[in-house]
């Protein structure tokens, strides 16, 4: 009988444990599916955010990606060509940085033809989540 109690406490602890702190990234700057040009959030690899950017476009067109960090400093840049590109982005950016107040990302996409830009402005947003459970013995 006092193992099972022992062992239930011990679940108890585990479940609140794995319970009481739980963080999310956010993209705020998600948009639509039917928009031309897209960013969304894509989770986490190797503890690093992942953010995938869309060019929903049905030619052949060349677009300038221009990733910056809150001071305006260039982190990446690239050009690309071809229909419906897609790209992954990973950011190396500790847990600390990533729940701070002054992280932020600004995604530009710039079209070669228009010279029309488009902005993201990726900011990160933490929930913590505590939970209780009573139960009697």
């Amino acid at each position: 009988m006092k193992t099972k109690m022992n062992a239930a406490k011990m679940v108890t602890v585990a479940l609140l444990a794995l319970c009481t702190i739980g963080t999310s990234t956010t993209a705020l700057a998600e948009k639509t599916p039917n928009e031309p040009i897209e960013l969304k959030y894509m989770g986490k690899t190797q503890n690093q955010p992942v953010f995938q950017l869309n060019l929903n476009n049905p030619e052949n067109s060349e677009y300038f990606i221009s990733i910056k960090d809150e001071n305006g400093n260039v982190l990446y840049s690239e050009k690309v060509k071809g229909e419906n590109v897609t790209r992954n982005y990973r950011f190396d950016i500790n847990e600390f940085d990533l729940s701070s107040n002054d992280f932020g990302i600004t995604v530009q996409v710039t079209t070669a033809k228009t010279h029309k830009t488009e902005e993201f402005h990726v900011k990160s947003t933490a929930h913590v989540v505590e939970n209780f459970e009573v139960a009697k013995l």
